[in-house]
Protein backbone atom coordinates (compact mmCIF):
# COMPACT_ATOMS: atom_id res chain seq x y z
CA UNK A 1 0.00 0.00 0.00
CA UNK A 2 2.61 2.47 1.06
CA UNK A 3 4.65 1.66 -2.40
CA UNK A 4 1.47 2.65 -4.24
CA UNK A 5 0.93 5.51 -2.31
CA UNK A 6 5.00 6.45 -3.15
CA UNK A 7 4.56 5.81 -6.52
CA UNK A 8 0.67 8.27 -6.79
CA UNK A 9 2.49 11.05 -5.08
CA UNK A 10 5.87 10.57 -7.77
CA UNK A 11 3.22 10.62 -10.61
CA UNK A 12 1.70 13.18 -8.99
CA UNK A 13 4.71 15.32 -8.59
CA UNK A 14 5.40 14.45 -12.33
CA UNK A 15 1.85 15.68 -13.47
CA UNK A 16 2.49 18.98 -10.76
CA UNK A 17 5.82 19.54 -12.98
CA UNK A 18 4.68 19.21 -15.94
CA UNK A 19 1.36 21.55 -15.36
CA UNK A 20 3.54 23.80 -13.84
CA UNK A 21 5.52 24.33 -16.95
CA UNK A 22 2.54 24.21 -19.41
CA UNK A 23 2.91 28.09 -20.34
CA UNK A 24 4.31 27.93 -23.65
CA UNK A 25 2.55 29.74 -26.35
CA UNK A 26 1.16 26.73 -28.13
CA UNK A 27 0.33 24.71 -25.59
CA UNK A 28 -3.47 24.34 -26.04
CA UNK A 29 -2.41 23.49 -29.81
CA UNK A 30 0.22 20.43 -29.07
CA UNK A 31 -2.06 19.23 -25.98
CA UNK A 32 -5.21 18.92 -28.83
CA UNK A 33 -3.62 17.16 -31.71
CA UNK A 34 -2.21 14.94 -29.01
CA UNK A 35 -5.34 13.73 -27.81
CA UNK A 36 -6.70 13.81 -31.32
CA UNK A 37 -3.81 11.40 -32.64
CA UNK A 38 -3.92 9.03 -29.74
CA UNK A 39 -7.88 9.12 -29.86
CA UNK A 40 -8.09 8.40 -33.42
CA UNK A 41 -5.13 5.60 -33.75
CA UNK A 42 -5.90 1.84 -33.00
CA UNK A 43 -1.82 1.48 -32.01
CA UNK A 44 -1.48 -0.26 -28.84
CA UNK A 45 -0.02 2.13 -26.05
CA UNK A 46 3.16 -0.11 -26.43
CA UNK A 47 3.99 1.75 -29.86
CA UNK A 48 3.32 5.26 -28.76
CA UNK A 49 5.57 4.40 -25.96
CA UNK A 50 8.01 3.44 -28.58
CA UNK A 51 7.66 6.49 -30.51
CA UNK A 52 8.19 8.66 -27.99
CA UNK A 53 11.25 7.26 -27.33
CA UNK A 54 12.75 7.30 -30.78
CA UNK A 55 11.50 11.11 -30.62
CA UNK A 56 13.12 11.88 -27.42
CA UNK A 57 16.44 10.42 -28.75
CA UNK A 58 16.71 12.33 -31.62
CA UNK A 59 16.06 15.44 -29.66
CA UNK A 60 19.83 14.61 -27.86
CA UNK A 61 20.95 14.17 -31.33
CA UNK A 62 19.37 17.76 -32.04
CA UNK A 63 20.57 19.04 -28.65
CA UNK A 64 17.07 20.69 -27.96
CA UNK A 65 18.25 20.67 -24.46
CA UNK A 66 20.21 23.85 -26.00
CA UNK A 67 17.27 25.25 -28.73
CA UNK A 68 14.37 23.77 -27.00
CA UNK A 69 15.47 23.90 -23.09
CA UNK A 70 11.27 23.44 -21.99
CA UNK A 71 9.84 21.50 -24.67
CA UNK A 72 12.27 19.10 -24.00
CA UNK A 73 11.80 18.98 -20.00
CA UNK A 74 7.93 18.75 -20.47
CA UNK A 75 8.61 15.80 -23.41
CA UNK A 76 10.24 13.73 -20.93
CA UNK A 77 8.26 14.73 -18.19
CA UNK A 78 5.15 13.44 -20.06
CA UNK A 79 6.99 10.16 -21.81
CA UNK A 80 8.04 9.27 -17.98
CA UNK A 81 4.55 9.60 -16.51
CA UNK A 82 3.13 7.51 -19.50
CA UNK A 83 6.34 5.00 -18.85
CA UNK A 84 4.78 4.80 -15.30
CA UNK A 85 1.56 3.93 -16.46
CA UNK A 86 2.00 1.39 -18.71
CA UNK A 87 3.76 -0.59 -16.02
CA UNK A 88 0.90 -0.22 -13.88
CA UNK A 89 -0.97 -2.21 -17.41
CA UNK A 90 -4.17 0.81 -15.88
CA UNK A 91 -5.20 3.52 -18.04
CA UNK A 92 -4.07 2.77 -21.80
CA UNK A 93 -5.92 5.82 -22.86
CA UNK A 94 -4.00 8.50 -20.51
CA UNK A 95 -0.62 6.12 -21.68
CA UNK A 96 -1.61 6.63 -25.51
CA UNK A 97 -1.91 10.55 -24.98
CA UNK A 98 0.85 11.08 -22.81
CA UNK A 99 3.30 9.40 -25.30
CA UNK A 100 2.03 11.27 -27.97
CA UNK A 101 2.06 14.39 -25.75
CA UNK A 102 5.39 13.80 -25.43
CA UNK A 103 6.15 13.28 -29.17
CA UNK A 104 4.25 16.65 -30.21
CA UNK A 105 6.75 18.35 -27.87
CA UNK A 106 9.72 17.34 -29.47
CA UNK A 107 8.25 18.41 -32.85
CA UNK A 108 7.40 21.70 -31.68
CA UNK A 109 10.62 21.89 -30.04
CA UNK A 110 12.52 21.04 -33.65
CA UNK A 111 10.16 23.71 -34.42
CA UNK A 112 11.68 26.01 -32.18
CA UNK A 113 15.21 25.02 -32.93
CA UNK A 114 15.06 26.99 -36.54
CA UNK A 115 13.48 29.53 -34.95
CA UNK A 116 16.61 30.31 -33.08
CA UNK A 117 18.88 29.76 -35.87
CA UNK A 118 16.79 32.59 -37.32
CA UNK A 119 17.22 35.29 -34.61
CA UNK A 120 20.03 34.36 -32.80
CA UNK A 121 22.53 34.03 -35.96
CA UNK A 122 25.50 35.62 -34.16
CA UNK A 123 25.27 34.61 -30.95
CA UNK A 124 25.25 30.77 -32.03
CA UNK A 125 28.09 31.33 -34.42
CA UNK A 126 30.30 32.99 -31.61
CA UNK A 127 29.06 29.85 -29.61
CA UNK A 128 30.87 27.26 -32.38
CA UNK A 129 33.81 29.94 -31.95
CA UNK A 130 34.01 29.27 -28.29
CA UNK A 131 33.88 25.80 -28.97
CA UNK A 132 36.37 25.07 -31.10
CA UNK A 133 38.57 27.77 -29.31
CA UNK A 134 37.88 25.30 -26.07
CA UNK A 135 37.04 28.01 -23.92
CA UNK A 136 35.69 25.98 -21.49
CA UNK A 137 39.01 24.32 -20.66
CA UNK A 138 40.62 27.90 -19.96
CA UNK A 139 37.84 29.20 -18.23
CA UNK A 140 35.10 26.74 -16.96
CA UNK A 141 32.78 28.92 -15.07
CA UNK A 142 32.54 31.76 -17.56
CA UNK A 143 31.63 29.09 -20.47
CA UNK A 144 29.22 27.51 -18.14
CA UNK A 145 27.79 31.21 -16.98
CA UNK A 146 27.28 32.25 -21.05
CA UNK A 147 25.47 28.79 -21.73
CA UNK A 148 23.16 29.62 -19.51
CA UNK A 149 22.47 32.92 -20.62
CA UNK A 150 22.18 31.58 -23.85
CA UNK A 151 19.36 28.96 -22.73
CA UNK A 152 17.49 32.21 -20.98
CA UNK A 153 17.50 34.00 -24.70
CA UNK A 154 16.08 30.67 -26.40
CA UNK A 155 13.49 30.42 -23.29
CA UNK A 156 12.33 33.51 -24.76
CA UNK A 157 11.91 32.67 -28.31
CA UNK A 158 10.01 29.77 -26.89
CA UNK A 159 7.73 32.57 -25.50
CA UNK A 160 7.56 34.19 -28.81
CA UNK A 161 9.71 37.18 -27.48
CA UNK A 162 11.93 37.19 -29.90
CA UNK A 163 12.45 40.47 -30.26
CA UNK A 164 13.29 41.12 -26.82
CA UNK A 165 15.29 38.03 -27.23
CA UNK A 166 17.45 40.22 -29.96
CA UNK A 167 17.96 42.72 -27.84
CA UNK A 168 19.07 40.87 -25.29
CA UNK A 169 21.24 38.75 -27.09
CA UNK A 170 23.70 42.05 -27.76
CA UNK A 171 24.63 41.88 -24.47
CA UNK A 172 25.59 38.09 -24.52
CA UNK A 173 27.63 39.13 -27.41
CA UNK A 174 30.13 41.37 -25.77
CA UNK A 175 30.41 39.13 -23.01
CA UNK A 176 31.41 36.14 -25.27
CA UNK A 177 33.93 38.25 -27.21
CA UNK A 178 35.44 38.59 -23.84
CA UNK A 179 35.55 35.17 -22.94
CA UNK A 180 36.81 34.81 -26.29
CA UNK A 181 39.74 37.60 -26.33
CA UNK A 182 40.89 35.64 -23.11
CA UNK A 183 40.72 32.22 -24.36
CA UNK A 184 42.68 33.62 -27.41
CA UNK A 185 44.91 35.21 -24.89
CA UNK A 186 45.87 31.60 -23.08
CA UNK A 187 46.13 30.07 -25.90
CA UNK A 188 48.66 32.38 -27.71
CA UNK A 189 50.13 33.96 -25.03
CA UNK A 190 50.24 31.66 -22.02
CA UNK A 191 53.77 30.97 -22.56
CA UNK A 192 54.72 34.44 -22.62
CA UNK A 193 53.25 35.02 -19.23
CA UNK A 194 54.85 32.36 -17.34
CA UNK A 195 58.20 33.74 -18.94
CA UNK A 196 57.18 37.35 -17.76
CA UNK A 197 56.71 35.70 -14.10
CA UNK A 198 60.14 33.55 -14.01
CA UNK A 199 61.86 37.01 -15.18
CA UNK A 200 59.92 38.66 -12.44
CA UNK A 201 60.87 35.84 -9.58
CA UNK A 202 64.39 36.90 -10.63
CA UNK A 203 63.92 40.84 -9.94
CA UNK A 204 64.60 41.97 -12.88
CA UNK A 205 62.28 45.04 -12.47
CA UNK A 206 65.21 45.81 -10.72
CA UNK A 207 68.01 44.56 -12.46
CA UNK A 208 66.69 45.59 -15.89
CA UNK A 209 63.85 47.95 -15.45
CA UNK A 210 64.34 49.42 -18.92
CA UNK A 211 64.53 45.84 -20.87
CA UNK A 212 61.03 45.00 -18.87
CA UNK A 213 59.47 47.80 -19.19
CA UNK A 214 60.01 47.48 -23.43
CA UNK A 215 59.09 43.46 -23.17
CA UNK A 216 56.10 44.79 -21.33
CA UNK A 217 54.84 47.34 -23.61
CA UNK A 218 54.92 44.62 -26.93
CA UNK A 219 52.94 42.46 -24.89
CA UNK A 220 50.24 44.91 -24.24
CA UNK A 221 50.52 46.19 -27.72
CA UNK A 222 50.11 42.12 -29.03
CA UNK A 223 46.66 42.22 -25.99
CA UNK A 224 45.27 44.98 -27.40
CA UNK A 225 45.51 43.44 -31.62
CA UNK A 226 43.74 40.20 -29.77
CA UNK A 227 41.08 42.67 -28.47
CA UNK A 228 40.04 44.32 -31.57
CA UNK A 229 41.11 42.11 -33.79
CA UNK A 230 40.19 38.34 -32.16
CA UNK A 231 39.79 36.22 -35.77
CA UNK A 232 42.96 37.42 -37.47
CA UNK A 233 44.84 34.14 -36.52
CA UNK A 234 47.93 34.65 -38.73
CA UNK A 235 48.68 37.90 -37.29
CA UNK A 236 47.76 37.07 -33.87
CA UNK A 237 50.01 33.88 -34.46
CA UNK A 238 52.83 35.56 -35.65
CA UNK A 239 52.92 38.56 -32.73
CA UNK A 240 52.43 35.66 -30.00
CA UNK A 241 56.18 34.34 -31.36
CA UNK A 242 57.73 37.83 -30.96
CA UNK A 243 56.23 38.13 -27.75
CA UNK A 244 57.82 34.37 -26.76
CA UNK A 245 61.08 35.58 -27.81
CA UNK A 246 60.90 38.60 -26.04
CA UNK A 247 59.78 37.41 -22.95
CA UNK A 248 62.09 34.99 -23.70
CA UNK A 249 64.99 37.00 -23.66
CA UNK A 250 64.19 38.77 -20.76
CA UNK A 251 63.98 35.71 -18.31
CA UNK A 252 67.37 34.66 -20.22
CA UNK A 253 69.64 38.04 -19.25
CA UNK A 254 67.43 38.17 -16.05
CA UNK A 255 69.00 35.70 -14.86
CA UNK A 256 72.81 36.69 -16.00
CA UNK A 257 71.82 40.05 -14.24
CA UNK A 258 70.85 38.07 -10.84
CA UNK A 259 73.91 36.28 -11.00
CA UNK A 260 76.20 39.31 -11.62
CA UNK A 261 74.38 41.19 -8.93
CA UNK A 262 74.82 38.73 -6.22
CA UNK A 263 78.33 37.18 -7.35
CA UNK A 264 80.86 37.86 -4.92
CA UNK A 265 84.66 38.96 -5.84
CA UNK A 266 85.37 35.39 -6.74
CA UNK A 267 82.59 34.87 -8.98
CA UNK A 268 82.79 37.69 -11.14
CA UNK A 269 86.04 36.27 -12.81
CA UNK A 270 84.15 33.27 -13.28
CA UNK A 271 81.39 35.06 -14.99
CA UNK A 272 83.45 37.36 -17.29
CA UNK A 273 85.62 34.36 -18.35
CA UNK A 274 82.22 32.45 -19.40
CA UNK A 275 81.27 34.82 -21.27
CA UNK A 276 84.53 35.22 -23.25
CA UNK A 277 84.37 31.92 -23.54
CA UNK A 278 80.84 31.95 -25.81
CA UNK A 279 82.65 34.16 -27.96
CA UNK A 280 85.72 31.61 -28.63
CA UNK A 281 83.20 28.74 -29.32
CA UNK A 282 81.42 31.08 -32.29
CA UNK A 283 85.04 31.67 -33.43
CA UNK A 284 86.49 27.96 -33.57
CA UNK A 285 83.06 26.86 -35.34
CA UNK A 286 83.88 30.01 -38.19
CA UNK A 287 87.68 28.69 -38.21
CA UNK A 288 88.48 32.32 -37.46
CA UNK A 289 91.88 32.86 -35.42
CA UNK A 290 91.96 33.34 -31.91
CA UNK A 291 90.83 36.88 -30.30
CA UNK A 292 90.50 37.31 -27.14
CA UNK A 293 93.18 40.10 -27.14
CA UNK A 294 90.81 42.26 -28.16
CA UNK A 295 87.48 43.49 -26.41
CA UNK A 296 84.64 42.05 -26.65
CA UNK A 297 83.18 44.28 -28.78
CA UNK A 298 85.97 44.34 -30.96
CA UNK A 299 86.00 40.18 -31.02
CA UNK A 300 81.67 40.44 -31.72
CA UNK A 301 82.17 42.94 -34.78
CA UNK A 302 85.14 40.71 -36.09
CA UNK A 303 83.39 38.03 -35.71
CA UNK A 304 80.84 39.16 -37.70
CA UNK A 305 82.62 40.62 -40.45
CA UNK A 306 84.32 37.50 -40.92
CA UNK A 307 80.69 35.42 -41.30
CA UNK A 308 79.63 37.44 -43.85
CA UNK A 309 82.52 37.20 -45.56
CA UNK A 310 82.21 33.53 -45.59
CA UNK A 311 78.39 33.96 -46.38
CA UNK A 312 78.90 36.34 -49.13
CA UNK A 313 81.73 33.67 -50.45
CA UNK A 314 79.26 30.75 -50.24
CA UNK A 315 76.49 32.66 -52.15
CA UNK A 316 79.10 33.33 -55.40
CA UNK A 317 79.69 29.96 -55.07
CA UNK A 318 76.41 28.87 -54.93
CA UNK A 319 75.89 31.35 -58.10
CA UNK A 320 78.21 29.67 -60.09
CA UNK A 321 77.27 26.23 -59.40
CA UNK A 322 73.44 27.85 -60.38
CA UNK A 323 75.02 29.11 -63.28
CA UNK A 324 77.42 26.02 -64.98
CA UNK A 325 74.24 24.01 -64.56
CA UNK A 326 72.25 27.03 -66.42
CA UNK A 327 74.54 26.63 -69.14
CA UNK A 328 74.52 22.78 -69.62
CA UNK A 329 71.23 23.05 -69.80
CA UNK A 330 70.90 25.48 -72.64
CA UNK A 331 73.95 23.51 -74.44
CA UNK A 332 71.16 20.30 -74.23
CA UNK A 333 68.74 22.57 -75.68
CA UNK A 334 70.92 23.28 -78.58
CA UNK A 335 71.94 19.80 -79.20
CA UNK A 336 68.41 18.58 -79.37
CA UNK A 337 67.22 21.64 -81.33
CA UNK A 338 70.10 20.87 -83.88
CA UNK A 339 69.36 17.27 -84.22
CA UNK A 340 65.68 18.32 -85.06
CA UNK A 341 66.87 20.67 -87.39
CA UNK A 342 69.24 18.04 -89.16
CA UNK A 343 65.94 15.13 -89.07
CA UNK A 344 64.17 18.24 -90.65
CA UNK A 345 66.67 18.53 -93.32
CA UNK A 346 66.60 15.04 -94.46
CA UNK A 347 62.73 14.74 -95.34
CA UNK A 348 61.50 15.11 -98.96
CA UNK A 349 61.28 18.81 -99.89
CA UNK A 350 63.61 19.80 -97.13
Amino acid sequence: MARNIIKSLFLFTLFASLMACSSLPDQKNIDLRAEQTAQKSSKSSQFFLQQAKSKLQKSHIESLAFYAPTYLEQAQNAYDEASALYLEKTNSDKVKRLAQLSIELIEAGLRNKKMVKEYLPTSLANRQVLSKLNAAKYFPQAAKDIDNSHIELIKLIEQREEIKAQKNEQTLLRVMRNLEVATLGQIYLSKSYTMLAQANDLGVQKNLPNLYQQTLSELKKTENFIQQNPRDKKNISGLAQDNLFNTERLFSLARLAQKIAHAKEGDIETLIIKQEGLLQTIATALGYKDIRNVSMQDQALLLSQYAKKLKSAKHVQTQTSNDTQELERWKRKVVLLQAEIRRLEKQPGG
